[in-house]
């Protein structure tokens, strides 16, 4: 016996250790297939609170952990709705009501609608810059709540059970909210919107089967209803109610009751017949369920309206008040019409209707009795959009065009993806590093790599055969004796311990000293002013300069006089303080011939004393100068440019002071089309500024985007075009800037706002401290735009991280111009150190214009 239990004790323990024992390939497998499991639970990252990007249809959630709500509807109630990510990564524990797609909210978690002790845990801290927790900040404005926050829906006002709730809900459009008599989006069952007891319809069908089965197996027990007899029950709808398919969306009846001017469209092209809620009761309190019921109201309602006389002012609602003489052709309609010909005719017509033509006026005037209003996909179309009915429609955007919902980025994108961090083979995980390295960087790091695996090779061969093991300190001492880094440690520990006059020069090697930027510069996009000019191109000869009063107003006529007086306005009014430092002479400033000796020269008339002189008194403000010149024969106003001449004006650039160049793309003797030809061509005036004696130049290439210089340009400059000239306008298309994408090869000029906006979202992750995305010059100020969107123009370059160059009149410029420009809690953005740009998360395709854009 004690030998039996000893055998079934060891069979069981050898069972448990099977069961329990895993391999470490299982182990990750397994792991993957939970991860795998988790992302199609949780197709979206929740890493991003939206409540930064303001207002907008998405996914809410009501939590009812931390805001419980009262058990009387009467009871004083504070609802809060949390986007997705906040659900998951700051409510995840908790009691949650999805409430679906909302329009116009902003995320409540981390505001005082929510106790303290529930914290948003994914946004920044504006005092301390770092993610979470965030508690008590104040309520976002504009969001409207209605019971649905409560866990109540429907007109019935039901507690919401997912585990017993059976059939399908339709959500309104929500014309109005639960304050204006409307229901604020509500979601509604089939019964309650025709005015029936909830589950009616499956009550009756239930009794019915219930009597036939008990026909057929007399006392015996009922036969259980299989799983598609179920899932069939609960898609029935209740008769007369439209079927899923034929409708896009409903208006319900307390919404049309909150907006009595959309009844009148309840019989026209675009709307299924009329869906009443029926209030007649029987004996037993409900209506008579009849198929015919509905369709013969909706004919003897539609009768009767079209026998009222159109011009009866009892009927008419607020917004029929309005409404002048209706055609003669549309007021004989009736319901025997042709429907064809009606779809034929009235988008056209209501496209083009005015005043005195209105197709609104012609609709029949519905009785009083309340009706839901169910709506054809194509219902947009059949709206009267004249003068007198349009301000009706434009309170709802969502009449007027379809409404887009902000869905959260994947969780993961790359389809081939198969395990997180840490897993996978080194080779893998390598690779996937590699990925995430810019492209230059990356290729430079090969090259490294083949040059010096040979001598890492040897350097290593000695520990492997002697068995020794490497330590640290020969792994660092050999790579010091490599690059020669044991003189360049102590001559950079001299130069900076010595003494001497050049303090300018020892401050700038020090920043040079393991800086990310190529010549120790732009830490932070660039701040200062330019005398921008703006090209005709129409014009082949000393192009014509578009200078208006109050703008970018110099043209070529920018001289010293103006120069200066620009810089001491940029003290006097602030702008030096927080960090705007460049005055930058733009084209034009030069003479028409070089010197004799192959140096540039300055006009005599504009620069009597040399821009030496300019350049000193700059300096003696505080700020810097900045010059201009082109990487071609000639600049754009075709005078001298610097092709093939880098040497000599880098050396005469920093004689002068020159602490700025901006560096043009005109008349380059066709040497574009590659990347090589750019980089080569722009490289040589990079190594002649770093080889002049006693400065550091901010190397700003203006090349226009062409060549793709985001993929290269960090080697070697300090800031890039990447785009054609900037326009002052918003948004307006212009034929002469003709790409919307930043891979064209057009980059044109005359581009707008939006238009450069559009076209670096896909590249701002290019840009880096030293190395800055150009958008080109800033335009506040100039006339062409309102100041809302002068802000937007003036925070996205901010926020992306470009140069903020000025290009305003500043001393007329005005006190709106001065807000936008001298904002220090936008510029802050600007200027911080971490020199993150804004990545575009979400976009929304807008209608194409006249201009098919």
């Amino acid at each position: 016996m004690e030998d039996r239990n000893s055998e079934q004790k060891e069979h069981r323990l050898t069972r448990a250790e099977s069961h329990d024992s895993q391999t470490a390939s299982e182990f990750i497998d397994s792991q993957l297939q939970l991860e795998a499991d988790a992302r199609e639970a949780l197709p979206y990252a929740f890493d991003r609170c939206t409540q930064p990007l303001g207002p907008l249809r998405q996914n809410l959630f009501s939590c009812l952990t931390c805001n419980p709500p009262p058990k009387s509807a009467s009871d004083s109630y504070t609802p809060a709705g949390v986007c997705y990510s906040c659900s998951i990564a700051c409510h995840g524990e908790h009691e949650l009501v999805e409430l679906f797609n909302r329009r116009n909210f902003t995320c409540d978690c981390g505001t005082t609608r929510l106790p303290a002790t529930s914290p948003c845990t994914l946004r920044l801290d504006p005092i301390t810059g770092i993610k979470g927790p965030i508690h008590s900040q104040p309520a976002p404005n504009g969001n409207t709540y209605n019971q649905n926050f409560r866990n109540r829906f429907c007109g019935c006002g039901e507690l919401y059970n997912a585990h017993t709730e059976k059939g399908t809900m339709f959500q309104c459009m929500g014309l109005a909210g639960e304050s204006e008599g409307g229901c604020g989006e509500d979601w509604w069952h089939p019964e309650c919107i025709m005015g029936l007891r909830r589950n009616q319809t499956q009550v009756k069908k239930t009794g019915t089967q219930s009597k036939s089965t008990q026909g057929s197996v007399g006392n015996g027990p009922k036969p259980i209803p299989s799983q598609q007899e179920e899932e069939d029950q609960d898609e029935e709808l209740p008769p007369g109610f439209p079927a899923e398919d034929d409708f896009e969306t409903f208006v319900c009846y307390k919404c049309v009751e909150a907006n009595p001017w959309i009844k009148r469209y309840a019989l026209s092209t675009g709307f299924l017949p009329l869906v009443f809620k029926n209030d007649d009761r029987t004996s037993d309190g409900l209506p008579e369920l009849n198929d015919n019921v509905l369709a013969t109201e909706a004919s003897a309602h539609q009768q009767t309206s079209n026998d009222a006389p159109n011009n009866d002012a009892n009927h008419r609602d607020t917004a029929s008040d309005v409404v002048t003489n209706p055609p003669t052709n549309l007021l004989k309609r009736r319901a025997d019409d042709d429907e064809e010909s009606l779809d034929a005719i009235l988008p056209k017509k209501i496209r083009t209707e005015t005043s005195q033509n209105c197709y609104y006026a012609s609709l029949p005037i519905p009785e009083t009795k309340l009706l839901s209003l169910f709506l054809k996909e194509d219902f947009r179309d059949h709206f009267c959009r004249c003068a007198n009915c349009y301000p009706s429609l434009r309170q709802h955007p969502q009449l007027l065009e379809e409404e887009d919902s902000y869905e959260p980025p994947l969780s993961s994108e790359d389809e081939n993806v198969r395990g997180s961090v840490g897993t996978g083979s080194l080779l893998d995980r390598g690779e996937a590093a590699l990925n995430n390295v810019d492209r230059v960087k990356a290729i430079e790091g090969v090259m490294v790599y083949n040059h010096l695996k040979d001598k890492v090779k040897s350097f290593l061969q000695p520990f492997a055969e002697s068995g020794q093991a490497v330590g640290a300190e020969d792994i660092k001492a050999y790579f010091e004796k490599l690059r020669g880094d044991e003189q360049a440690i102590k001559a950079a520990a001299v130069a900076g311990s010595g003494s001497g006059n050049d303090d300018n020069r020892r401050e700038q090697s020090a920043i040079a000293l393991g800086s990310t930027s190529y010549n120790g510069l732009a830490k932070t996009p660039p701040m200062g002013w330019g005398a921008q000019l703006e090209w005709c191109v129409d014009v082949p000869i000393i192009l014509t300069l578009l200078a208006s009063d109050q703008g970018k107003a110099y043209g070529c006529d920018i001289d010293a006089e103006t120069l200066l007086e620009t810089a001491e306005k940029m003290v006097d009014y602030g702008f030096r303080d927080p960090g705007y430092k460049y005055v930058i002479l733009d084209d034009c400033w030069q003479n028409m011939q070089r010197s004799p000796n192959g140096s540039l020269v300055a006009n005599a008339t504009k620069f009597p004393d040399g821009i030496k002189a300019v350049s000193d008194r700059i300096h003696d403000m505080g700020l810097m100068f900045g010059i201009y010149s082109s990487a071609g024969m000639y600049t754009c106003a075709q005078y001298p440019a610097s092709l093939d001449y880098e040497t000599i004006d880098a050396q005469t650039f920093a004689d002068w002071g020159v602490n700025y160049l901006k560096y043009d793309n005109c008349y380059n003797q066709g040497q574009e089309g590659t990347s090589k030809l750019s980089f080569d061509r722009y490289n040589v005036m990079s190594q002649a500024l770093n080889k002049t004696a006693g400065r550091s130049i901010h190397y700003g290439m203006c090349n226009w985007g062409k060549d793709d210089p985001w993929n290269w340009a960090q080697t070697m400059a300090n800031s890039w075009r990447m785009s054609g000239d900037v326009y002052d306008s918003f948004d307006r298309p212009d034929d002469r800037c003709p790409c919307t994408t930043y891979d064209c090869e057009l980059p044109g000029f005359h581009c707008s706002i939006m238009n450069i906006i559009g076209k670096v979202a896909p590249i701002v992750d290019k840009g880096q401290p030293g190395a800055w995305n150009d958008l080109d010059m800033l335009e506040v100020g100039n006339g062409g735009m309102t100041d809302d969107e002068y802000k937007v123009h003036f925070s996205m370059w901010v926020m992306i991280k470009s140069p903020l160059i000025m290009g305003t009149n500043l001393p007329k410029m005005s006190a709106s111009t001065y807000s936008i420009l001298a904002n220090p809690a936008v510029i802050s953005v600007s200027q911080d150190s971490a020199g993150m740009p804004a990545v575009r998360v979400w976009s929304r395709e807008a209608d194409l214009d006249e201009y098919d854009q």
